[in-house]
């Protein structure tokens, strides 16, 4: 009697771990798939005077410019590749692809390194910001007036918190990383 009694409880604690450990699942899965819907966590840096920022998911690495190796016949905002940690990188130079203000390097000066659909890049930026949590619900559509930035490569631009402060402009780098114009910079100048 008693070690029916025994198996029983053992059953019935089995199926209060089992409902426990779905509940857990389903609420984190709810809980992720609110946050998406609700906004984007961004890095946030400057380029030619101006705040940019891209999805921090897709951020890898942050690094001094390391020695890049220039190639032959590609566009000048191919800056070249280099090492890291045995993956050949390119690394790009956006102010020269989209025409932007072009500033010498200072301490401040570092390599993005992003993925993007499977590929990896790095985008030379005058020097990194902040990690900001942006909600959709800020997140305005861009107009050419606002920069030389193609619109394909943006998804749209957030308001300053601070009245002094620069609107952020809101990278697609999935869009930008697997562009044609991006990829004819590997095929001659």
């Amino acid at each position: 009697m008693k070690k029916e009694k025994l198996h029983e409880d053992s059953l019935s604690l089995t199926k209060i771990l089992e409902k426990l450990r779905q509940e857990y699942w389903q609420n984190l899965a709810e809980a992720e798939e609110k946050e998406k819907q609700e906004g984007v966590e961004l890095l946030t840096f400057w380029m030619s005077g101006e705040n940019y920022g891209v999805d921090l998911n897709l951020s890898r690495h942050l690094l001094k410019p390391p020695k890049i190796v220039r190639l032959p016949q590609v566009k000048d905002y191919v800056l070249g590749i280099f090492n890291l940690r045995g993956d050949i990188v390119p690394a790009l130079d956006l102010r020269r692809l989209f025409g932007l203000k072009i500033t010498e390097p200072t301490p401040d000066t570092r390599l993005l390194v992003v993925e993007a659909k499977g590929v990896q890049a790095a985008i030379l930026l005058d020097r990194i910001g902040d990690i900001v949590f942006a909600e959709n619900k800020n997140l305005q559509k861009i107009t050419g007036e606002q920069t030389p930035i193609p619109s394909d490569y943006l998804k749209g631009y957030f308001l300053p918190q601070d009245p002094k402060g620069k609107i952020l402009i809101y990278l697609d780098l999935e869009q930008l990383i697997s562009s044609e114009k991006l990829v004819s910079g590997f095929k001659g100048a």
